[in-house]
């Protein structure tokens, strides 16, 4: 969710796996052109998985990384570029080399024509000089045709308290679930992309109008998983009204930076910067800088509804 309140220090990515080898990659490169595009993207997830098992961290990562990857963590604003994140990973981790990581996938879903997707799940981080720690992860995956493998181009990381809260039984975004309902609507790539900045944006505009609980229940889907600490999987306008219910004298405002989908239109992703502020009966006002992801579903109509939203701190003054 956009709205958070501040977090632990940031997870970098993690894998839950066995001992890595060359077979599952191969495996996993040849199953990703054979299959459907959900399945497809669980295998790239399941393959990131063990790579990072494999090479470590750090290394394990970057074969998954496009150049242009955006990087969200709590702590740091958004960091753009493969060698950029690789950094950030480092610099959150220094001794990554002897830290151990499991990864579970959760769920996700894939656009109706295979080429983008999104996966999350949970982290388990440890090491001989740590207590373990916990997380959760999101990323968003693209690839050009059927025939290429998935690589992320948005990777979002939280710290939780604990190893996870239970899952909503059936929920469609889990695995083996029907996905987001993702509606197709063709179009030119650069014309899906400003069609979900002009959504969010419009969305932003309503929480700062009015607030924050109208805008997310008019803009949320039918479905909703935020992620935060943890995931919660909401069901119907109602849940989602109780869950984003604002404070009195808050205003959540927002600008959309990032969009990425596909020609089918019918999934897609938005990334940006956020500003939570709260005054206070006495006057006091208090303003959060964050960053945000943004998952999003084509309806039958052809406007767009998130499907998931999650937001995490960002140091230093506020804009």
């Amino acid at each position: 969710m956009k709205l958070v309140v501040l977090a632990l220090t940031c997870l970098p990515l993690a894998a839950w796996g066995g001992p890595g080898s060359d077979e599952p990659r191969a495996a996993l490169q040849v199953a990703s052109t054979q299959i459907g595009g959900r399945q497809a993207l669980f295998a790239a997830d399941a393959l990131q998985t063990a790579q990072i098992v494999k090479l470590g961290v750090i290394e394990g990562i970057a074969g998954s990384l496009r150049a242009d990857t955006l990087y969200l963590a709590d702590g740091i604003g958004i960091v753009q570029g493969k060698q950029h994140i690789l950094a950030a990973l480092q610099a959150a981790d220094p001794d990554a080399a002897r830290t151990s990581l499991k990864r579970a996938l959760a769920g996700g879903d894939a656009s109706a024509d295979g080429k983008f997707g999104f996966t999350f799940g949970w982290l388990e981080r440890s090491s001989p000089v740590s207590a373990t720690a916990y997380g959760t992860y999101v990323s968003t995956w693209a690839r050009q045709d059927a025939s290429e493998p998935f690589h992320v181009t948005a990777y979002y990381t939280r710290a939780s308290k604990a190893p996870r809260s239970p899952v909503r039984e059936g929920f469609p975004l889990l695995v083996g679930g029907i996905g987001a309902g993702g509606v197709p609507h063709k179009g030119d790539l650069a014309a899906q992309r400003r069609s979900l900045l002009d959504a969010d944006g419009a969305f932003a505009a309503l929480s700062v109008a009015q607030d924050l609980s109208r805008a997310f229940s008019t803009y949320a889907a039918g479905l909703v998983m935020s992620f935060g600490r943890d995931f919660s999987f909401l069901l119907g306008k109602q849940e989602v009204i109780d869950f984003y219910r604002s404070k009195p004298g808050q205003i959540l405002s927002w600008t959309p930076l990032f969009a990425g989908s596909t020609e089918s239109g019918d999934l897609g992703f938005t990334v940006g910067t956020a500003v939570d502020t709260v005054r206070s009966p006495d006057g006091k006002v208090e303003r959060s800088p964050m960053k945000y992801l943004t998952l999003w579903a084509r309806q039958a109509d052809g406007s767009w509804r998130f499907v998931a939203d999650g937001g995490s701190a960002t140091p230093g003054p506020s804009p």
